[in-house]
Parts: structure tokens; sequence; C-alpha cells
């Protein structure tokens, strides 16, 4: 997905076959098991998946040419590296541009590995960016605890 992309429920043109567009989701979402980096993209775009419309098929086929161009890439855990570890979080205020709610984010590293990560839209409507930042370092916090 591009860096700026901005995906409505009501702009575009329906689909006319919204299987294939839930198969390529559902296949997505499975690959994030292995691949974090995809996660936040295919979280958005799995939003979409009971009615979905030409943009969304478009922001899914930009997310399988970037899997394809970046096949050969992951992580690495290197012996005798500095482990330490290190949490940053943030939140993405109204980012959400149906129903207006922020989207927060986290992710823990080990080293020069990432071993803990989400991105997820908060349950509420955050009435300033300082209430979704707080939820979003409230929730990292929480995660960073169990680490």
């Amino acid at each position: 997905m591009e860096v700026n992309a901005k995906l409505s429920a009501y702009e575009g043109k329906d689909l006319e076959d919204a299987t294939m567009y839930q198969q390529l989701v559902g296949s997505l979402i499975y690959l994030t098991l292995t691949r974090p980096d995809i996660s936040f993209a295919v979280g958005v775009v799995s939003r979409y998946m009971q009615s979905p419309k030409k943009p969304h098929l478009e922001a899914v086929r930009r997310i399988l040419r970037y899997v394809k161009g970046t096949i050969n890439l992951g992580l690495l855990y290197k012996r005798g590296e500095e482990c330490k570890l290190v949490g940053y979080c943030d939140a993405n205020y109204a980012g959400d541009h149906d129903t207006r709610r922020s989207t927060t984010g986290y992710i823990f590293s080990l080293g020069s590995g990432a071993i803990s990560w989400c991105s997820k839209r908060q349950p509420t409507v955050s009435l300033s960016t300082t209430k979704a930042e707080y939820r979003a370092a409230a929730m990292a916090g929480q995660e960073g605890g169990d680490v």
C-alpha cells in the first residue's frame, strides 16, 4: 500500500466478484504469520471484506507486488550482537476515515529483530491526539511488561 493511501468503504466501484478479493485477503492474512512487515496493510484491506470496491483490490495488488519484490528478505538474529530490548509505539489520530477511530501500533525488538508487534484500531473514538497517544502508550506498556 502507498504510504498515504486513504481507503474508504464508500468510494469506488463495486467489484463484480467479491470472492476473489476475499480469498486474496485471506491468503495475505495467513502470510502475515511469517511476514510481519505487511501486517498493517493487510489489516487495513481486511476491513473491507464485506463489500470490497475497486480501490481495495488495487491496494491488495500493491501488497502482492511488494511481497513478490521482497521475497528474499527476512529477519536475521546474529549471535554475539547486543541483545537490548527496545520498544516503540504510535497512534494515528482518527486515521480511519469511515469510523474516525485511531489506529494504535507498537513494536518491541530484541537486538536487531522484532519479537512482538501489534497494529490495531482503537475500540473507541479519541477526542484528541493526546488521548490517542496515551492509549497507544498504555497498550504498549501492557505488552512490554509481558515481554
